[in-house]
């Protein structure tokens, strides 16, 4: 959650009214505010580009490369709270390249689309193969991003790192980095995206331990609108087999075997779900202590999505997909959810997609 001033939480329960700003940042020229007619923004800690939006700019807002443009030009979007008392509190949603512009003449808005800047790294495929190796697999990350983005500020908040020994991608950038079972994120068990500035940030892989940011209540102060829950088993496995598949000469590791055997989780290895197995081989794992990381961020991510949670509430734009929030309705037990994707828009509630099944990943 992006960090708040006391009054936050208050105001999006009782008086105060949301309040945006959008700030172009043309390829060539200063940056300059543009009127917002309407705005949405769906970030989505699933895909490969976390951040997406989609923006009507003033008709009479400045065009071409001083101004909106797809030929390198960006939107940075903030939202937030009017505190009707002449101060307003903003949270970066996004810095977002544009890449869709659409104009209905005569005095139609200017509508965008923007992505967030993985795009950016997506995008900048490797010219030939590349091979490489570093003593420290998060500087690794940091070089191949700041290969795309010079200007980029990387933020480390992941606990784990280990070396990577000398291993060959094909062209694709964002796979070596966090695209795929081969990537360094993957064997690291970590992840890789842009925040709300644009700035690119190593985190570890969410869990239901990790702490509450907010209560999604119902009732007189609650933010709660509806809410709806699902049960599917596409995608989920309870059993995760990690291996260095030793593609580069190394002596092979593993196979390291991680399960869930939560005594009370619906998905444990034994109960009635069965065993659901995922077999996850990277040229990276080199030690049983990698490969073990490796296999417990990817059980993490699938714990619980067989126990989908959907909800709308008053817009709070300081979450992060990630993060974990308590939802306590009226007539039901209070549950813990992470949050995998948010949308949020100029009209209407927020609406967030959550997974909430606790387990215990220990490994056997």
């Amino acid at each position: 959650m992006w960090p708040v001033s006391p009054r936050w939480d208050p105001a999006l329960r009782g008086a105060a009214r949301p309040a945006a700003r959008a700030t172009v940042y043309p390829p060539q020229g200063d940056p300059f505010s543009a009127r917002l007619i309407s705005w949405s923004v769906t970030a989505d800690r699933t895909a490969q580009v976390r951040r997406a939006c989609a923006v009507t700019l003033a008709p009479d807002t400045l065009r071409g490369l001083t101004g909106v443009t797809v030929q390198g030009g960006y939107l940075q979007l903030d939202v937030g709270l009017d505190y009707l008392d002449g101060t307003q509190e903003l949270i970066p949603q996004g810095l977002f390249r544009l890449d869709t512009e659409d104009t209905e003449r005569p005095g139609g808005g200017i509508s965008l689309q923007g992505y967030g800047r993985e795009k950016v790294v997506a995008d900048d495929h490797f010219l030939r193969p590349r091979t490489d190796s570093n003593s420290s697999g998060q500087d690794l990350i940091e070089q191949l991003l700041l290969e795309s983005v010079p200007d980029a500020v990387v933020v480390r908040r992941a606990s784990r790192d280990a070396p990577v020994g000398r291993t060959t991608w094909e062209t694709d950038r964002w796979g070596a980095i966090d695209g795929d079972d081969a990537s360094i994120a993957r064997a690291l068990g970590v992840e890789v995206w842009a925040d709300g500035r644009g700035r690119f940030v190593i985190s570890d892989v969410p869990t239901l331990s990790d702490a509450p940011v907010w209560t999604v209540n119902s009732g007189s102060g609650g933010v709660l609108v509806t809410a709806r829950s699902s049960t599917s088993t596409a995608g989920a496995y309870n059993v995760v087999v990690a291996v260095g598949d030793a593609s580069n000469g190394t002596v092979p590791v593993g196979p390291v075997v991680v399960q869930d055997l939560g005594a009370t989780s619906p998905t444990r290895v034994g109960g009635p779900f069965g065993r659901r197995v995922r077999h996850y081989s990277s040229p990276l794992l080199r030690t049983a202590g990698q490969a073990d990381a490796a296999a417990r961020s990817l059980l993490a991510n699938s714990l619980g999505l067989t126990q989908g949670f959907a909800f709308s509430a008053v817009p709070n734009p300081a979450l992060e997909p990630g993060d974990v929030v308590l939802v306590d309705p009226e007539d039901e037990a209070s549950s813990l959810h992470i949050i995998d994707r948010i949308t949020l828009s100029s009209s209407g509630p927020m609406s967030c997609d959550t997974r909430s099944t606790r387990a215990d990943d220990g490994s056997s």
